[in-house]
């Protein structure tokens, strides 16, 4: 069994080297300048480097007797070469460091000290900002150093914040890995055969180690710069590929098992300390926090533009979201939005909610905004009233009231929005985005939002007036989202149309069965039916491309970056633009995406597309149908006769 107190004697600091003169004498005079009580001594192994100056440096270093200098007679790869090293000596406690590592005042004692936390810890790991696991401020990300505080500041903040604690990793990280003597004699050296030039060979080492009971640290009091990649330069990828190949096959738990780690993310709870103390330390303004859910759409663009809104407002947006987008836990995730610190702080809201209100507090927050509460955990309502500040609300969609949120009954149209008995009959039926509600109860708890909220906004006076007629005494504003200035689209130039030549229609953004995806496959299979003169093209993506292909009728273009949006739209060469959302939209950003790119509009009378045809004059209404035949035939007659502009045709 492994030593009850740290091995007698120097902990020997293993440093391979092969490439990167600057990079490697940095990081020897980091090793040779930190101050530790822990007694050590630098052993420097030379992989027959190609880069002269390098080689006569070690050995200047090795003459002063800085260090201890071992040298390959030719190149060994890194896993023999650190097995060289760990090798030598009377076999004592080793570290393992990649020669693009920095490390501070007191780094080894208190690595030495997460390593005999326990008996059975074989290795521990330090923080770094490139460290896949072990990475901060991000986890699996090479980040850039912080630009608030020093590298140093950064690893006493650590020693400050999370002094003593460990968390149990997987696999140690080889960039700079401290292996107990006990561990290492058990396990014996890296897999040098293998592994041949590096990458794979500590997971390996780590994984045997598990298989006798040694356990893998991660010490949170601690923090390394680490370059990443000196001694492979280009030729990182293909052994990286090549071995993490090789670990699957030895291993096969192994990938699943860090994939498991990452979506759990122990780690979390340190780095979050560290956040805090970071943002705390910066005086930042009045924190804002914004629920919502973690979906893509215009309410993901809304937060971002408002986070930009508040920020020019003198407050520091944040933004609390489900951990997972996919699969909603109790775990949320609040993305601090500060320019120096990208903080992404987790919390399982479960057993940590008073942890998440005390740090919201710590960091002087100010009010909450209900974008959404979709897949959030429902003590999270209450937030507002934890942490004593006021709160608002803004209106997305309708699942404020609507278990399907977009109030499309079994019809496959907008509902109409009848009494609450109805919509629960609906939504045992065809189901519910919030199960765990009864939609009485629903109605209870947004009542209790929306009616508290010092301000509630709309974006148009169609999705205000469908929130006041459920929750009158709600204040509710109409507050348009800002957009950019853009010219007014013109009429098509085809109409009025002579009845032969093919009209192009855009169709923009992501279309789903609420956008309308089958009234558009409808319409595209008539017009192949009948050889109408119509061609249907996607600016975006659809629920199922394919059979909207198959038509012969329609072309999609793929995602799109939003910057690119315009863009995409003029490429398509279109003559109108075509909105067949079949629920009450609340603004549709992509009408206005349509109108930059020079389109006029044909949308359903509905919702906010209605609304803001009517009221720019910039196209005209249909009335709202799933008959692509009934479609059809009206879009060809008004442009064969086209009405006023914001018409509604018949």
């Amino acid at each position: 069994m492994p030593d009850a107190m740290p091995a007698n004697g120097p902990v020997d600091v293993v440093v391979p080297v092969y490439k990167g003169y600057g990079l490697t004498r940095a990081c020897l005079e980091s090793l040779l300048a930190a101050s530790c009580r822990t007694p050590h001594r630098i052993v420097a192994v030379n992989d027959h480097s190609p880069e002269p100056a390098l080689a006569a440096h070690l050995r200047a270093l090795a003459a002063e007797r800085c260090i201890t200098l071992l040298e390959n007679p030719r190149n060994m790869g890194f896993p023999a070469t650190a097995n060289r090293g760990l090798a030598w000596g009377e076999g004592g406690d080793k570290v393992l460091v990649n020669s693009d590592v920095l490390v501070f005042d007191g780094w080894l004692d208190r690595l030495a000290a997460a390593a005999y936390a326990a008996p059975d810890i074989g290795t521990a790991t330090p923080f770094s900002n490139n460290a896949t696991i072990c990475s901060y401020p991000l986890p699996n990300r090479d980040n850039p150093l912080p630009a608030d505080v020093s590298a140093a500041g950064l690893d006493a903040l650590f020693a400050a914040v999370n002094a003593g604690r460990v968390t149990d990793l997987p696999t140690a990280v080889g960039f700079c890995m401290y292996i107990r003597g006990a561990c290492l004699r058990d396990v014996g050296l890296f897999d040098a055969d293998a592994f041949g030039a590096g990458y794979g060979e500590e997971n390996d080492f780590c994984l045997r180690a598990a298989r006798l009971g040694w356990r893998h640290v991660l010490a949170g009091d601690v923090f390394a710069v680490h370059a990443g990649g000196a001694s492979f330069g280009k030729d990182k990828n293909p052994a990286l590929a090549r071995n993490l190949a090789v670990l699957a096959a030895r291993h096969p738990g192994y990938l699943p098992a860090v994939a498991a780690f990452t979506r759990a993310d122990p780690v979390a709870p340190l780095r979050r300390g560290v956040d805090v103390a970071r943002l705390r330390r910066m005086h930042a303004a009045p924190l804002v926090v914004r629920l919502c859910h973690a979906k893509d759409g215009g309410t993901a663009k809304r937060l971002a533009d408002e986070g930009r809104e508040l920020a020019a407002a003198g407050y520091l947006p944040a933004t609390l979201a489900p951990a997972e987008r996919d699969a909603p836990d109790a775990r949320v995730r609040l993305r601090v939005e500060h320019h120096d610190i990208p903080a992404e702080l987790l919390y399982d809201v479960s057993a940590e909610l008073p942890q998440l209100v005390a740090d919201l507090q710590a960091l002087g927050i100010a009010g909450v905004i209900f974008h959404h509460f979709l897949d959030l955990p429902p003590q999270l309502l209450d937030l507002p009233g934890l942490c004593g500040v006021p709160h608002e609300a803004r209106i997305h969609d309708y699942g404020w009231f609507c278990p399907s949120i977009n109030c499309i009954d079994d019809s496959g149209l907008a509902c109409g929005e009848p009494d609450p008995a109805v919509c629960q009959r609906c939504a045992d039926v065809n189901g519910s985005d919030m199960p765990h509600l009864t939609v009485a109860a629903l109605h209870a708890q947004s009542r209790r939002i929306l009616e508290g909220a010092g301000r509630v906004t709309a974006p148009s006076a169609d999705a205000a007036g469908r929130i006041a007629r459920r929750f009158p005494a709600a204040r509710v504003e109409i507050v348009p989202h800002p957009e950019p200035a853009y010219a007014p689209p013109p009429q098509p130039a085809i109409l009025p149309w002579d009845g032969e030549t093919e009209i192009r229609l855009a169709v923009v953004g992501a279309i789903g069965e609420h956008k309308g995806y089958g009234v558009l496959l409808s319409m595209a299979r008539d017009a192949n039916r009948r050889g109408l003169p119509l061609r249907f093209c996607v600016a975006g993506f659809t629920r199922d491309d394919f059979p909207l292909f198959a038509t012969g009728k329609a072309f999609v273009s793929g995602r799109y970056r939003e910057e690119d949006a315009v863009d995409v739209i003029r490429e398509l060469d279109c003559h109108a633009a075509l909105f067949l959302s079949v629920w009450p939209e609340t603004y549709c950003y992509t009408l206005t995406e349509a109108w930059r790119a020079g389109l006029w509009a044909v949308g359903f009378d509905l919702g906010a597309v209605g609304e803001r045809i009517a009221a720019t004059g910039f196209g005209w209404r249909m009335p709202p149908c799933r008959d692509g035949g009934t479609a059809n035939d009206r879009l060809l007659a008004l442009c064969a006769a086209p009405p006023a502009p914001g018409s509604l045709v018949p």
